[in-house]
């Protein structure tokens, strides 16, 4: 959990930690709410690649990274690169928004959305709601949830290396994922020039 000498009053020491245990508890909540589904689904193809072991990897790394960097055990000239002190709350809305994100994303796709790479025989594409802009938000509010946590421990290397680690591993994810979607789905190209990837108007 979070150190509380890293932030301004009790109140955001809490609220942090208490963020941070709903962004585990979701986590979780994912895992057992895809796992029962794929269970009851027949698959055509499962074309992973490892991808999700390598996200399940950058969520502990980014995690731990980020709290490696505030630590005593970190370079002092590390643990000193910090921002000021109000992007703690900064940090927290952004962890709230990123869980909120995920969640709504996963119950949009419900049993469409698997851990894995696949897809069933009664699957269809989903263009509603938020991937009627942007065609993985799942992994967006991820992205803002794991920057989040650097951003409310406000130190400098934790936030540009979560962001580089997050950014990689999902680009490669992605791209595993959407050369499945663009051989089980023919709009799935039209759809693709009509959203973005990640974040409205940026990418």
């Amino acid at each position: 959990m979070g150190d509380m000498t890293k932030f301004n009053s009790a109140v955001e020491y809490y609220t942090f930690n208490v963020l941070l245990i709903c962004l585990l508890i979701s986590e979780i909540f994912i895992f057992f709410y895809t796992r029962s589904k794929q269970n009851r689904t027949k698959k055509i193809d499962t074309r992973d690649l490892g991808t999700k072991w390598l996200l399940y990897l950058n969520f502990v790394f980014c995690l731990i990274i980020s709290f490696l960097c505030v630590s005593q055990k970190a370079p002092f000239y590390i643990r000193e690169l910090t921002l000021p002190a109000y992007f703690a709350k900064i940090g927290m809305l952004i962890i709230a928004v990123g869980i909120c994100i995920r969640i709504k994303a996963v119950l949009t796709l419900k049993k469409a959305f698997t851990l894995n790479v696949q897809i069933s025989k009664e699957q269809q594409l989903i263009t509603n709601g938020m991937y009627k802009f942007v065609r993985h938000p799942a992994y967006t509010g991820s992205i803002l949830s794991l920057l989040g946590v650097s951003i409310a421990l406000k130190n400098i290397p934790a936030i540009v290396i979560v962001a580089i680690c997050s950014f990689v591993c999902y680009q490669i994810r992605i791209n595993v994922e959407e050369a499945v979607l663009q051989k089980y789905f023919k709009e799935y190209k039209l759809y693709k020039e009509k959203t973005y990837k990640l974040f409205p108007y940026i990418y």
